[in-house]
């Protein structure tokens, strides 16, 4: 993948396009559950993808391309350091 591949470029891709390149080049960070609801974290570039997946339908709900912000923090939360 190109060293230049943007978020913006990343919500250019169809849904299809987005979740092959999170699955196949991301690389996973963390997850946390949150009820039925798995919420996984993929760095991509220079960028990060949250993927929102209920665990009870076996179904992926949402995914959401950010480089920063309120979305990343809470990741770190649960994360252990040591």
């Amino acid at each position: 993948m190109n060293s230049n591949f943007s978020i913006i470029d990343f919500n250019k891709l169809n849904q299809h396009e987005q979740y092959d390149l999170v699955f196949s080049k991301g690389d996973f960070v963390n997850y946390y559950l949150k009820g039925e609801v798995r919420y996984a974290l993929y760095s991509l570039c220079k960028s990060f993808v949250e993927v929102e997946f209920n665990v009870s339908r076996n179904r992926i709900l949402n995914l959401r391309a950010f480089e920063e912000g309120l979305l990343l923090d809470k990741y770190w939360i649960t994360t252990d350091l040591n």
